[in-house]
């Protein structure tokens, strides 16, 4: 199945019908149905999971909430790739136009097998109101072999190392319907809601994640809770209206104190929160996000999400868009009307569909063994761009702290298309294609300056321990 994707998409999208490699695709080739022995020998498929929780829940049925204990659990996930097609434009990966997605700087017939997260968790339940949390984590921004640079925790040498991605301890109904959560901790921004419904954040981050709108993490203080739950007769929760309100240093994992100077002397925090709805036994969501920051004086940045989802038994879609206002940080330096230098206001947005469906379960356990799954993407990381105008983008000017990227100038349209297979409950197995296009909004520019892609081939890989 892998094989013939692959074929039918080198041939709907390669414009200039370029041939991969006779080597690298018999090896490819050779690689492909290798995996797909071991797919056919091993089984079968769950079509949903929540890889989203850094810190799961951990009463078992023969332990009551309050009971003293730990609890070490993990999960990873990566992918063997092929990238099939290459941006022409950032065909070396030298300078990636948005630095987000995550082959961006990739060349064209590179196939390797990586990593995108090692989570190692560690969760202490002192009693039925309090608990800590500890989440070791290691994350790759770009893939094995890429020409750009890497995250933070890939260290000098290129070893893979770990960093303290969350780190906190829960104070459990503080107040009647309310917790409280102090430290390095879960931003209310996409892991909280919309995650858990894609349910898929080992194909993808999610949009706002995939285009560096937000971060999951940051270290602050969140209360979170509910405004009113309904139940059933049984005591199951059936309903809900719930809330997160945060505030953060906006320095994610990053110690707050470094590259600080003198004029750092005002410490910016980030303000977050959301209201969500849960309905009908939670087969409807529906979550409204906003966050608040200012960059500098006269510079702030302001980010709102909306997102509907519905899911039954066998399948479930979701709707979300997004948008970041950015004011006086874009420079102008030349334009009609307008002064030299002028600042003017960036709007990023970006809408995402997206979906999952089972299509066969097990006879005896009923748990499902075979789902696809499929999500479209449409980003514009500035509405205001006007192709009349120079911008600044390779410095900052006086009265600006950010210099306008070139990436601006370029819309994208991003497309997943995936198989799950589910050997056993804990491991997940999934072919997939990865895609996302550009368009350039600058006058004068044709061919493949104007319009072109990147295009990955995978398998993806998946499996939790003790969780």
């Amino acid at each position: 199945m892998v094989i013939m994707l692959r074929f039918f998409l080198c041939s709907a999208f390669n414009k200039q019908k370029q041939k991969i490699k006779p080597m690298k695709t018999q090896r490819f080739t050779k690689f492909i149905l290798g995996l797909a022995l071991c797919l056919i020998m091993a089984g079968s498929a769950h079509a949903q999971f929540n890889d989203w929780k850094p810190y799961p829940t951990t009463t078992s049925p023969s332990e009551k909430k309050d009971s003293t204990r730990g609890h070490v659990w993990g999960y990873a996930f990566g992918s063997a790739y092929d990238k099939v097609h290459a941006d022409s434009v950032n065909a070396t990966g030298a300078s990636p136009k948005t630095g987000t997605t995550q082959y961006s700087g990739v060349p064209k017939n590179f196939d390797a097998l990586s990593f995108q997260r090692i989570y190692l968790g560690y969760d202490y339940f002192f009693n039925n109101k309090f608990s800590a949390h500890i989440v070791l984590a290691h994350e790759e921004f770009y893939d094995g072999g890429s020409t750009a640079a890497t995250k933070d925790n890939i260290d000098n040498t290129g070893d893979r190392i770990m960093y303290i991605k969350y780190c906190n301890f829960e104070w459990d109904n503080i107040f009647k319907g309310s917790n409280l959560t102090v430290g390095a901790i879960v931003t209310p921004s996409f892991p909280t809601t919309e995650e858990p419904f894609w349910g898929y954040r080992s194909l993808e981050r999610t949009i706002m994640d995939m285009r560096g709108i937000v971060s999951s993490n940051d270290v602050g203080i969140n209360l979170g809770g509910k405004f009113w739950s309904q139940k059933d007769a049984s005591g199951k929760e059936n309903a809900c209206i719930g809330y997160n309100i945060m505030v953060g240093n906006n320095t994610n994992a990053t110690p707050d104190n470094t590259g600080i100077t003198a004029a750092d002397i005002e410490n910016f925090k980030r303000y977050y929160g959301n209201v969500y709805g849960k309905f009908l036994n939670d087969k409807i969501l529906v979550d409204f996000y906003s966050d608040y920051h200012t960059v500098t004086p006269g510079q702030n940045d302001l980010v709102w999400r909306g997102i509907v989802g519905y899911k039954e038994k066998n399948w479930n879609i979701s709707a979300e868009y997004f948008n970041e206002g950015m004011s006086n940080q874009a420079v102008i330096t030349a334009g009609p009307g307008l002064s030299k230098n002028d600042t003017t206001n960036i709007a990023r947005s970006g809408f995402s569909f997206e979906g999952a469906i089972t299509l066969l379960r097990d006879k005896n356990t009923d748990a499902p063994k075979f789902g696809l799954v499929a999500r479209y993407d449409m980003y514009n990381p500035d509405g205001n761009f006007n192709a009349n105008n120079t911008y600044l983008s390779s410095s900052k000017a006086t009265n600006s702290n950010f210099a306008y990227s070139g990436a601006n100038a370029f819309t994208e349209n991003f497309f997943m298309f995936a198989v799950d297979y589910q050997p056993i409950k804990q491991i997940h197995i999934m072919p997939n294609i990865w895609y996302d296009g550009f368009s350039n909004r600058t006058e004068g520019v044709t061919g493949l300056a104007k319009s072109d892609y990147d295009m990955v081939a995978r398998i993806t890989f998946y499996f939790t321990f003790n969780k």
